[in-house]
């Protein structure tokens, strides 16, 4: 860290800064929506066909597919901008590589958690689209066997 004022520090200590940020977005973005699609989607589907003793054949609110619906399409744009920043992350990396010559044990471990966050927001962006297409494909209040 540097001990010069704001005003005069250098862009790259600027950057790197900004550029951990994308990788901390990429790496946690995708299983965070991931997360708040199951903890909103559930309990809303749950209550809306078992809210009393008996489930019921269909849901008490005539909005549910709607509403699953755009909690998904909300948490699968969050996922694929998490995506996005981890594929911005690795494009710059890459372009930092063959200008600069990186060679510091840190920029490698950078690479590493570039890849994880692209890996991890792949994986989280399939398993969004899945969930979406169980409300799309199955019926809202019906028993699953």
């Amino acid at each position: 860290m540097s001990n010069l004022h704001p005003s005069i520090e250098s862009a790259g200590s600027r950057h790197g800064r900004i550029g951990m940020i994308r990788i901390w977005v990429g790496i946690f973005g995708a299983p965070v929506a991931w997360v708040i699609q199951m903890l909103l989607s559930m309990p809303i589907a749950a209550h809306a066909c078992y809210p009393y003793q008996a489930p019921l054949s269909a849901p008490i609110w005539q909005g549910l597919w709607g509403i699953l619906i755009t909690i998904g399409m909300a948490c699968l744009a969050i996922a694929l901008f998490s995506g996005f920043s981890a594929w911005n992350s690795l494009r710059e990396y890459q372009r930092r590589v063959s200008e600069e010559g990186i060679t510091l044990r840190s920029e490698h471990r950078s690479r590493f958690l570039i890849k994880t966050g692209l890996m991890s927001s792949c994986l989280f962006i399939v398993a969004i689209v899945f969930n979406i297409c169980a409300v799309l494909l199955a019926p809202l209040c019906s028993p699953w066997f």
